[in-house]
């Protein structure tokens, strides 16, 4: 294992790097079960609306509840779009055995205070089945309100998706010398680089054959070449989740 500083430093790039690069601008209500988490109304982090009550982020945005609102229908952060429902947080549910500083089990619900309902904006996420993950190779889908530049920030008012590959745990591991565990799974292009999420992203979502099967976590930078990004495995999570929805 990594000596105690390399382990406070990495733990301090994890949450730093916690990365859309190479992505497009979506549509408005392209992806209808995203949400965003502001803190004191700035944006700090993505998530997904799992039910009209529930939604599904990273432990790592974790903050007091009273500071917190997520936001669905939204698209342009510094606009109203006349589509967006806003609720404040009840309550924040990170897992359990969350660990700061190896970001394992990077999974938090929020509860929140009032109902969404849906429409052509706002809709529910489709969970996986338990313990069924999409096979090495699958083209997932990445999006976020996150930074868009690799070197430097810009960050976009409307929200931004990419498409890469899942790359195996054993990969990626080689990558992040034996880091990655059974709740994680990475998206990436080894060798090549220039797609990624990037700061800002945290908590957003996977989706994979039509399914949530991840929540921006953590990594190395945003598109390297050698370091995919590290994104926690929802199926991993759908015994704990259903305990609450």
């Amino acid at each position: 294992m990594k000596f105690l500083v390399l382990i406070a430093l990495v733990a301090l790039a994890r949450a730093d790097d916690d990365k859309i690069i190479g992505g497009s601008q979506l549509r408005p209500n392209q992806v209808p079960y995203l949400v965003n988490l502001k803190r004191f109304g700035s944006l700090m982090c993505g998530g997904s609306l799992l039910t009209s009550t529930y939604a599904l982020s990273a432990a790592h945005c974790n903050a007091a509840a009273s500071s917190l609102t997520v936001t669905a229908g939204d698209y342009s952060l510094s606009n109203n779009d006349g589509t967006e429902q806003a609720s404040n947080v009840a309550r924040t549910i990170p897992h359990p055995q969350y660990k700061k500083n190896t970001l394992e089990n990077d999974i938090m619900l929020l509860q929140l205070s009032s109902s969404m309902s849906t429409n052509s904006y706002v809709q529910f996420a489709s969970l996986p089945a338990a313990n069924v993950d999409p096979a090495v190779g699958t083209n997932c889908n990445v999006y976020g309100w996150g930074n868009i530049a690799t070197t430097g920030s810009n960050y976009p008012d409307t929200p931004y998706g990419v498409t890469v590959p899942v790359v195996s745990n054993a990969d990626c591991n080689v990558a992040y010398d034996g880091d990655i565990t059974d709740g994680m799974m990475c998206l990436g292009l080894l060798g090549t680089g220039g797609k990624d999420s990037c700061q800002g992203d945290s908590g957003g979502p996977v989706n994979c054959n039509g399914d949530l099967h991840g929540v921006v976590s953590w990594g190395i930078g945003c598109a390297y070449p050698d370091y995919p990004g590290v994104y926690t495995r929802v199926s991993h999570y759908i015994s704990w989740i259903n305990q609450y929805i």
